[in-house]
């Protein structure tokens, strides 16, 4: 084989109370990355759907795929076509999908043996280009796929969370640019230990709620004090969106990672025409566009592709 194509899927982190520690990939949305065996010993990169860095230093994809080669001492080169169906910086994983699907593409296709679990840490080398962080609340669930929680990320150490099957997310992307690193500035270096207690109940609340299909215990328990207080001031519209979802029956509702892009939890038979036209009107006003997906949890991670 000279040539292998696979799709890594977006996901959504910070999960409520879970900042750092939970993740979930999303259907429907994420890179298609095509790896392709060069005769000279470099990486060159094609991208498609958004403007990246071409240089292999500072592309994520490169970064984790030369950490790679260089621990399974590879010296060949590659072609990586990397094909963006959503926007980098909308706090959905961009850089996420596109490392993990360079160090699984070239796993599978050189036939290494790697487990998914293995190669997240490769991954996680290109994603700490891209924000400074070794954090893998993105990195694993677009690996491994499912509902992921997070204990440690050198070695990697973590596990895969039970979840309704007819858990949906609707996931609202605001046309409203937000840096990773500007979010993380604006956190508090330190909360009192009150704020961790309450973090802390509504995280195992949500654990619990996820694995028994308690819906109501999920909205009762999707609330973050550690960042979305702070962060939710950097999008426009952000409390409005918010009542809104919980008016139109969501089980919770919060940023996905950094933001701008914000998710509600509703049950897989809701219809949400409506509340995305009451939304987008909203955004009209301030003249911002506003995008949507209606996505269950994805359970299979990134995967090859088949022509």
């Amino acid at each position: 084989m000279e040539s292998i194509k696979v799709f890594a899927p977006a996901s959504v982190s910070n999960v409520g109370p879970g900042f750092d520690i939970l993740g979930f990939a999303l259907e429907g949305m994420g890179d298609v990355l095509t790896l392709t065996k060069t005769d000279v010993e470099s990486f060159e990169i094609e991208a498609v759907g958004a403007e990246l860095p071409l240089d292999p230093d500072k592309n994520v994809a490169t970064v984790a795929l030369k950490s790679f080669c260089k621990a399974i001492n590879y010296d060949g080169g590659f072609h990586l076509k990397i094909e963006k169906n959503f926007t980098p910086g909308s706090g959905l994983g961009s850089s996420a999908s596109s490392a993990v699907a360079s160090v699984f593409a070239a796993s599978q296709l050189l036939k290494t043996g790697h487990s998914k679990k293995e190669l997240i840490h490769y991954a996680l080398d290109g994603e700490q280009v891209a924000s400074g962080n070794r954090h893998a609340d993105n990195i694993a669930p677009c690996m491994l796929g499912g509902f992921v929680a997070v204990q440690q990320t050198d070695p990697y150490l973590g596990f895969g969370l039970s979840f309704p099957a007819n858990l949906k997310a609707l996931i609202i992307f605001p046309d409203i640019p937000i840096k990773t690193f500007e979010a993380r500035a604006i956190l508090p270096k330190a909360l009192p230990i009150g704020t961790g207690i309450k973090q802390a109940a509504n995280m195992a609340g949500l654990v619990h709620g996820l694995a028994s299909a308690d819906f109501d215990l999920i909205k009762d328990s999707l609330h973050d004090y550690f960042a979305q207080p702070y962060r939710k001031t950097l999008i426009s519209g952000y409390d409005e969106v918010k009542r809104k979802c919980l008016e139109f029956g969501a089980y919770g509702f919060n940023l996905s990672g950094s933001g701008p892009t914000m998710f509600a939890f509703f049950k897989e038979d809701a219809v949400l025409d409506e509340l995305k036209t009451v939304i987008a009107e909203m955004y009209a006003v301030i003249g911002k566009e506003v995008k949507f997906h209606e996505s269950k949890i994805n359970p299979r991670g990134v995967e090859v592709l088949k022509d």
